[in-house]
C-alpha cells in the first residue's frame, strides 16, 4: 500500500502549486530515482542502448536515461492533475496535427483502432478525445495494489473517458466499442503477459503484444497510430499517422501489419527517446551484450 499512499500525497501536494514549480519538483524527483535505483536505471539504459545503437557511448545514453526518469516524473504529474484541468485548458495545451485521418475513419462506422507507445504524456493527450466528445475505450495495465489501480482509472475517466484495465472481460467491452463505431486505444511497445509473439523492434527481437491488429482484422476496424510529444514550453502535440491498410489473410497478415505498427512506433521513439517512458526492460537479457555504465 505504501505506493498508494504516496501517490495520494503527491496528488494532494504537488497538484496545488504552481504548474512550474511542480515539474522542477518531477524532474528533481526523476533525478532523485535516477541516483538511488540502480535497477530502474539499468532497465531504462537498456532499452536505450537498442533505441540508440550498438555506437552510441555511455555519456549519451545516461543524458537520456535521466530525461526519461524525469519525463515518467512529470507524466504522473500531469495524471494527478486531470480533475484540475477544465476542457478549455486542455484544448489549448494540446495540439493536435493529421486530425483528419481519424475523423475520416470514424465516419466509416467500423471503429477506429488507435495504436501508441508509452511516449510523452500519455495522459494529457488523450483527454483531447473526451473532451472533443469522442467516444473512446482505453485499455490500461492492472496496477497493484487494487485501491491504486481503482484511483489511477478513476483519475484517467474524469472527463468521461471509459479506462478499463486489463482483466477478465477487456477483450468484450472493446470489441463491443468497435461495434458501435467507437475508438479503442491500445499500447503496442511493452508485453506485460511473457506470452505475445516475438517481433523484431529496433533490430532485435522480443516479444510485443499484437492485440489491437488482431482485433482489426476481426471487426474492420481501422488501424491508425497516435503518438503525442511534450513540447519545450509545457504544451503537447498529437501526430494522427495516416490509417494502416488492414487486409484480412490469415495469421501471416498479423505480423504483417504488426510490423507497420512497429515501424511507426520506431520511428517516434527515435525522434525522442528520452519522452519514450518505459521503465521496465522492453528485450530479453543478454548475456553477450555488454553492460552500460550508468
Amino acid at each position: 500500500m505504501a505506493r498508494y499512499y504516496a501517490f495520494i500525497l503527491a496528488e494532494h501536494t504537488l497538484s496545488r502549486l504552481p504548474r512550474r514549480v511542480s515539474y522542477l519538483i518531477a524532474a528533481l524527483v526523476g533525478d532523485i530515482i535516477y541516483l538511488v535505483s540502480p535497477r530502474i536505471r539499468g532497465s531504462i539504459a537498456s532499452n536505450v542502448k537498442h533505441v540508440l545503437g550498438a555506437d552510441s557511448d555511455d555519456a549519451a545514453i545516461r543524458r537520456v536515461v535521466r530525461g526519461v526518469l524525469r519525463n515518467a516524473s512529470r507524466n504522473y504529474l500531469d495524471l494527478i492533475r486531470i480533475p484540475r484541468m477544465n476542457p478549455g485548458e486542455i484544448k489549448r495545451q494540446v495540439t493536435p496535427h493529421g486530425v483528419h485521418h481519424l475523423a475520416d475513419a470514424l465516419a466509416s462506422g467500423k471503429g477506429v483502432m488507435l495504436v501508441t507507445a508509452h511516449f510523452g504524456s500519455f495522459d494529457v493527450a488523450v483527454q483531447l478525445l473526451a473532451v472533443h466528445s469522442v467516444r473512446t475505450t482505453i485499455l490500461v495495465e492492472a496496477l497493484e495494489p487494487q485501491r491504486l489501480l481503482d484511483h489511477v482509472v478513476s483519475l484517467r475517466r474524469d472527463k468521461g473517458l471509459n479506462v478499463i484495465p486489463a482483466k477478465s472481460g477487456a477483450l468484450q467491452a472493446m470489441l463491443q466499442a468497435l461495434r458501435k463505431g467507437e475508438v479503442v486505444l491500445l499500447v503496442c511497445d511493452r508485453d506485460v503477459t511473457g506470452e505475445a509473439p516475438k517481433a523484431l523492434f529496433f533490430g532485435e527481437e522480443t516479444r510485443l503484444p499484437d492485440i489491437a491488429v488482431r482485433i482489426a482484422l476481426r471487426t474492420g476496424a481501422a488501424i491508425i497510430p497516435v503518438f503525442n510529444l511534450r513540447r519545450d514550453d509545457g504544451r503537447y502535440d498529437v501526430y494522427v499517422e495516416p490509417p494502416i491498410e488492414v487486409e484480412s489473410n490469415g495469421n501471416a497478415n498479423v505480423a504483417e501489419h504488426m510490423n507497420e505498427v512497429i515501424r511507426v512506433m520506431e520511428k517516434y521513439i527515435k525522434s525522442c527517446p528520452e519522452q519514450w517512458a518505459v521503465l521496465e526492460p522492453v528485450w530479453p537479457e543478454s548475456p553477450h551484450r555488454p553492460q552500460v555504465q550508468v
